[in-house]
């Protein structure tokens, strides 16, 4: 009768384990979907943003600071179109 009880024990507090676990995962997240979303995107534009300075200043030899320039993109945009 003693194994009984404590398989019902056992089994109960799995169970509740299990509850508070679906509790915790449904109702609260640490860091929401909405906000990861954010994060992805503007690491996404930073190494972008990155990878331009790095290729146009360190590669092609021009000044970092021309990669923000709109002339510097529509040079850029004609010669890949004419070629």
């Amino acid at each position: 009768m003693d194994v009984a009880k404590e398989e019902q024990n056992g089994s109960e507090q799995t169970e509740s384990k299990e509850r508070t676990e679906r509790k915790r995962l449904s109702n609260h997240r640490r860091f929401p979907i909405l906000l990861r979303v954010i994060v992805v995107l503007l690491l996404a534009f930073v190494m972008l943003a990155i990878g331009a300075i790095i290729g146009y200043s360190v590669i092609g030899g021009g000044e970092w600071k021309d990669v923000f320039n709109i002339d510097t993109w529509r040079h850029i945009t004609d010669f890949w179109l004419t070629s």
